[in-house]
């Protein structure tokens, strides 16, 4: 770990972040200007753009910075349980409780669904899989004797010219299983 200080530019950049963070939460996307954006970072307009070309990269920023797998991700990997089952409801819990601490990231989401489009969520993702993945796959060594395999299942239409559908299981694997039954809805098709 280093001890360097953070340089004059990067401490600029986490103002300008942590004032558009503030200004989206309170005003929206589109209520923010960048010119409010900069004052309320205490700088000039243009050195706001020598930092970022626009304000979805702000945004975007902003979504990477303040989501909280930063937070959740070590407090599972300290998690306890007796069995998988204890260990899954104390992350949940550990879950929940730092999103209860955080209602500015559900404002955040709503602001990258409805604005972005989620455009911004496949980058997160790729950010945050490596870390989970690990984290799973430990989770799953360390509990491995509680586990069992499981046959995967698909589904298949039938019957698409009466006026009922119905829905057959079938197994995609080697694995003996119990015979599935087909599935008949009750209700006609309108």
């Amino acid at each position: 770990m280093s001890d360097e200080l953070p340089s004059r530019g990067e401490r600029t950049r986490a103002e300008i972040v942590q004032a558009a963070h503030d200004l989206f939460i309170q005003q929206g996307y589109h209520g923010t200007s960048m010119r409010q954006i900069a004052r309320r970072a205490g700088i000039a307009l243009g050195s706001l753009y020598n930092h970022f070309e626009s304000k979805e990269q702000v945004f975007r920023a902003v979504f990477i910075e303040y989501h909280p797998y930063r937070e959740v991700l070590p407090l599972i990997e300290d998690v306890q349980g007796d069995d998988l089952e204890q260990f899954l409801r104390n992350a949940v819990h550990r879950m929940i409780g730092v999103m209860q601490k955080r209602p500015d990231f559900m404002n955040l989401m709503f602001i990258e669904i409805v604005e972005f489009k989620s455009a911004h969520i496949q980058e997160l993702f790729n950010l945050i899989m490596p870390q989970a993945l690990q984290l799973i796959q430990t989770v799953l060594r360390s509990h491995q004797a509680q586990l069992r395999p499981i046959t995967l299942v698909s589904s298949s239409r039938s019957d698409w010219s009466g006026g009922s559908r119905s829905w057959a299981l079938q197994s995609r694997t080697s694995v003996p299983t119990r015979p599935s039954r087909a599935i008949t809805p009750t209700t006609a098709d309108p």
